[in-house]
């Protein structure tokens, strides 16, 4: 009885402490790091200068802000999907000027309509980027057929953001992967992860931000 009990008390120690080793890394707060690069239509190519090439997404809990600097302005965008809660806290830094927009649900889901309906199919190809153990999964757009190659991850485990929402719910993290924003295809790749805090009150606006419609504000930009 002892010759069997001991290899097996042997194999299971070490497969809790593979396990331990190769456990999925759960961050419940901190920022991740995207780059992005955009598939214009050729009547949209002028505006690549414009778009920005890095994306900083502040995570803790349900809450998420991605933040950009375009145009002369630099732009929050804060979600919380669970509530379908979105807004915009933007400071036009050329004139002085800072507005805060909270969507509409009418106009949430106005703005999910220009995006593409994904399904996925998870494939056997895997391969090591930025760090991160990835498996290949092909995404299909339901609307036009187009498919598109994503690489996810198991090894971590974040809030999802406005940049990896769309392909979040596939498996796995989302690494190497296509998005979309209003309609555009966008190329983003996660290049950093960092466990921090998240400053109080980092995801509203002070008392110095100016309440603005979305409608106003597509009709200024």
């Amino acid at each position: 009885m002892k010759t069997i009990t001991k290899p097996l008390l042997i194999f299971f120690t070490l497969t809790l402490f593979f396990s331990t080793l190769y456990a999925q890394r759960q961050i419940k707060e901190g920022v991740a790091t995207y780059s992005a690069t955009y598939d214009l239509p050729a009547d949209q190519k002028d505006m690549a200068a414009a778009l920005p090439s890095e994306i900083i997404c502040f995570f803790r809990g349900d809450s998420t802000a991605a933040i950009v600097n375009q145009g002369g302005a630099t732009i929050k965008g804060v979600s919380v999907f669970k509530d379908n809660y979105h807004s915009m806290i933007i400071d036009f830094l050329s004139i002085d000027k800072k507005v805060v927009v909270v969507l509409t649900l009418a106009e949430v889901e106005e703005e999910k309509a220009t995006n593409p309906t994904l399904t996925a199919v998870k494939g056997t190809e895997t391969q090591v980027i930025n760090g991160y153990k990835c498996f290949k999964t092909v995404v299909t757009d339901k609307k036009s057929g187009a498919a598109y190659e994503i690489w996810l991850t198991n090894d971590i485990d974040f809030t999802p953001n406005s940049v990896s929402k769309a392909v979040s719910g596939f498996g796995g993290v989302p690494v190497k992967f296509v998005t979309f924003n209003h309609g555009i295809k966008v190329n983003a790749e996660l290049k950093g992860l960092t466990e921090t805090s998240v400053p109080p009150g980092f995801f509203t606006a002070t008392k110095d931000y100016e309440p603005m419609s979305y409608a106003d504000l597509k009709a200024v930009l």
